[in-house]
């Protein structure tokens, strides 16, 4: 699935929910299992973050995801499109809180 990077500073566009120490927490206790390389298709890196995507279609899409990222993909300078397996997505809510 073709994503790209939503950018609100790097605790995402809302509070991170309680209990969770990062949004790579947050996917890694939601999704079940622990990460050991970004899920970039294109990248072996090492992840550092939970990032914030969502689907190539953009504003119109109504669900963002959770995916694990290194910094460099997970960069505000990366402002290209990218594939990630769907089932590595976590699915949160696209409303601000």
């Amino acid at each position: 699935m073709k994503v790209k990077n939503l950018k609100w500073g790097p605790s995402g566009p809302r509070p991170l929910p309680q209990g969770h120490k990062s949004w790579l927490a947050y996917w890694t206790s939601n999704y079940g299992r622990s990460v050991s390389v970004c899920k970039n298709k294109d990248c072996d890196n090492i992840p550092s973050d939970g990032g914030h995507v969502m689907p190539l279609d953009g504003k119109r899409s109504n669900n963002w995801y959770i995916v694990p990222l290194c910094n460099e993909c997970n960069s505000a300078k990366n402002k290209q499109e990218f594939e990630v397996e769907r089932r590595h997505l976590v699915g949160i809510s696209n409303q601000l809180s």
